[in-house]
């Protein structure tokens, strides 16, 4: 069965709008976007679904734009990768619910710790996604622009004593920094291997 890609792909060839050697990249691309826009409108609808739309916006921001600019581990399938998605999702939305109000004194220093080890690693190559010398240096910036608009977000909800804010951003933060790190790992053990 073609994917819906592939299809808009194919026929954006027919129709002349594309070269035919650029419809697979196209068809990838396609795909990708479709995938991303199901995903996260999935996630925002269980969030309404459950009460917590401002944490899985929190969520999807915090963990998209990092995702996308950091790398990380990767899934060798794409069904193992929508259930390790979920399962972490739901991990989070878990914990959100039924963990205790945090002191900020505690969340500031998980927050700092956080972006320390993210920005110490990143970005991490992934099999789909191998970085050159000047794309690292492109997410490193782009790793500092996400960094500074969190913190402004980071210190307005501690000035307005929004806790829950401060939890949201920690364990979308932990997530990301786990992700990473476990991507990190598994380069090292692929290149021992090899």
């Amino acid at each position: 069965m073609k994917s819906i890609g592939k299809c808009l792909s194919e026929k954006y060839v027919l129709n002349g709008i594309i070269e035919s050697h650029f419809s697979d990249a196209y068809a990838y691309i396609f795909d990708y976007m479709f995938n991303f826009i199901l995903y996260n409108l999935s996630l925002l609808t269980l969030g309404f679904l459950f009460h917590h739309p401002i944490a899985v916006t929190i969520y999807i921001i915090i963990t998209g734009s990092l995702r996308a600019i950091t790398g990380g581990y990767h899934c060798k399938t794409r069904i193992s990768c929508y259930i390790l998605s979920y399962t972490v999702f739901s991990i989070y939305l878990l914990t959100i619910a039924t963990i205790p109000m945090i002191s900020a004194y505690i969340l500031i220093p998980i927050y700092i710790i956080c972006w320390i080890l993210i920005l110490v690693v990143s970005p991490v190559d992934t099999p789909n996604k191998v970085f050159s010398k000047s794309a690292k240096k492109t997410a490193r910036k782009k790793n500092y622009i996400i960094f500074f608009f969190n913190s402004i977000f980071t210190i307005l909800s501690l000035l307005l004593h929004w806790n829950k804010g401060l939890i949201f951003i920690d364990l979308s933060l932990i997530i990301c920094a786990t992700g990473l790190y476990t991507g990190y790992i598994s380069n090292i053990r692929r290149h021992h291997e090899s």
